[in-house]
């Protein structure tokens, strides 16, 4: 019985080359846009994913369950902007719990910031602040920093690294080069102990792998200075009861005394052998500093972020899930993300163009059956004759239905295996000639300044099952309107 189906339906595809022709070529140019389409997203995608894994976000990120979006290059995004950025609660215990993780390679930790800097009266600028454990994170991201000038921070050293943009940001404001050595003062506001101001020396600048416009801005700066900046410390200030010896110090102190010009003022005028204007004792002035110390020591295991770099990127979702398991079973506000949550927009933006590519795609599939459907119809409906001797010699519904759904899955299966292997040559033609990126735009979307597209398995997967679909659906109208056909009418006709 197929063997005889087949050959009808074969006979009737060959009776009808001009219609068979059109819908051919609809299901090959549809299908090759799918794989060309698909093989060069996904080409980006997996540039851009193996980039931000191997440089800056390993494969999971880990932060406090309070960041909501744990953006890397724009933590403050995660929250209100007067609110203190969140560290890990029991970081030590979390982290030893992660590096007992078979799948785990490395855990480099990280404290994020924005700030101002400003070059003496020279120049002025404006970067995003990574402070980072240099040993722990040179071992997670070896390959991510290029050093230009002077070198990468070193253990216990307190310094700053500035990107190749922002030194040169500076530069230009103060129409002079700046170089290592030089000192910056470096200006951050956080939620906890408000405007923090550091001056920093130059160690390196430096250029990051693979850069997109938020990555160009970061500077790398040692932990210490960077919990300063943040606020991140031991001692907090809820209330402070003043002494009674303090309260009678600052109760005897009048704007007289502060500002008088008499002999008395604390900040009476007087002359050193130079003849240069000077103060008078400043220690008097300030006072024992000691409790202002105190709330200034920093917490050493305060860090916004953990990257975890592991063995195997298949294993990211089980690690993912056993680590939020982890979390919860043992009551800790810490959550573990994937690295795309974490990587910023430039590297969300292919993931975003695929979507819209394949909801494109999804929208001209729709197109592409309608119009192969009115085709068929119409050369049923020119068969009206000979379908309706077929069912009046003894053709059952269910012959001439298969029929119909034979015609439509030849020609759907033949044109589009055509498009794959077309699509298959455009792609190999692509690879074998590449793209140069013309800018930071391009070479964020494209996942590097080079781009040469594979063809995807996922998209030569997804057209079959395309091809599968549009020959079903696009055969369900044509195969109604036949049964519908009485046998009597159609032999009158």
């Amino acid at each position: 019985m197929e063997n005889v189906l087949l050959k009808i339906a074969l006979r009737n595809l060959l009776e009808h080359k001009t219609k068979s022709l059109i819908i051919g070529m609809l299901i090959m140019i549809g299908i090759t846009i799918l794989v060309v389409g698909n093989s060069f997203i996904d080409t980006a995608a997996k540039g851009i994913e193996e980039n931000y894994i191997s440089n800056y976000t390993g494969n999971i990120i880990v932060t406090s369950s309070e960041m909501e979006v744990p953006s890397l290059t724009m933590p403050m995004m995660s929250g209100d902007l007067e609110a203190a950025t969140p560290i890990i609660p029991q970081y030590n215990e979390i982290k030893q719990y992660i590096e007992t993780l078979p799948q785990v390679r490395n855990v480099a930790e990280q404290i994020d910031g924005l700030a101002s800097i400003k070059w003496e009266e020279k120049g002025e600028g404006f970067s995003i602040l990574f402070g980072v454990e240099p040993e722990s994170y040179m071992r997670s991201f070896p390959d991510g920093i290029t050093i230009l000038e002077g070198q990468f921070l070193q253990v216990g050293e307190p310094g700053i690294i500035l990107s190749k943009e922002v030194a040169q940001s500076l530069s230009d404001s103060a129409n002079e080069e700046i170089k290592p050595g030089d000192k910056v003062l470096v200006t951050a506001m956080n939620g906890t102990s408000g405007t923090k101001i550091r001056e920093l020396t130059i160690i390196g600048i430096h250029e990051l792998k693979g850069s997109s416009p938020e990555l160009e801005m970061v500077s790398y700066v040692d932990p210490e200075n960077m919990r300063i900046l943040n606020g991140i410390t031991l001692n907090t200030i809820d209330s402070v009861d003043l002494s009674s010896d303090e309260e009678a110090l600052l109760g005897s102190v009048d704007e007289d005394d502060l500002f008088g010009s008499d002999e008395n003022s604390l900040f009476s005028e007087t002359s050193n052998n130079e003849g240069e204007f000077v103060l008078d004792d400043w220690d008097s002035i300030l006072g024992d500093t000691s409790i202002r110390d105190f709330y200034n020591v920093t917490n050493p295991d305060g860090w916004h972020f953990m990257m975890v770099r592991l063995n195997n990127i298949k294993d990211t979702d089980k690690t993912i899930a056993q680590l939020n398991n982890y979390f919860e079973e043992q009551d800790l506000e810490v959550k573990a993300w994937d690295w795309i949550d974490g990587a910023g927009m430039s590297a969300q933006l292919a993931n975003t163009m695929k979507i819209a590519f394949n909801i494109l795609i999804f929208i001209v599939a729709i197109v592409a059956v309608i119009i192969i459907m009115n085709t068929l119809v119409i050369s049923v409906t020119e068969r009206i004759g000979e379908i309706g001797t077929m069912r009046a010699i003894g053709a059952r519904k269910g012959f001439v239905r298969m029929m119909i759904t034979w015609e439509t899955i030849i020609i759907s299966v033949f044109f589009g295996l055509l498009g794959i292997a077309l699509g298959a040559i455009i792609v190999g033609i692509m690879g074998a000639i590449g793209f140069t990126a013309s800018n930071m735009f391009m070479q964020v979307l494209l996942g590097g300044t080079v781009f040469r597209p594979l063809l995807s398995l996922t998209a030569m997967g997804s057209s079959i099952l395309v091809i599968t679909l549009v020959g079903i659906i696009a055969s369900l109208y044509p195969v109604s309107v036949a049964l519908k056909i009485s046998p009597v009418t159609a032999m009158n006709e």
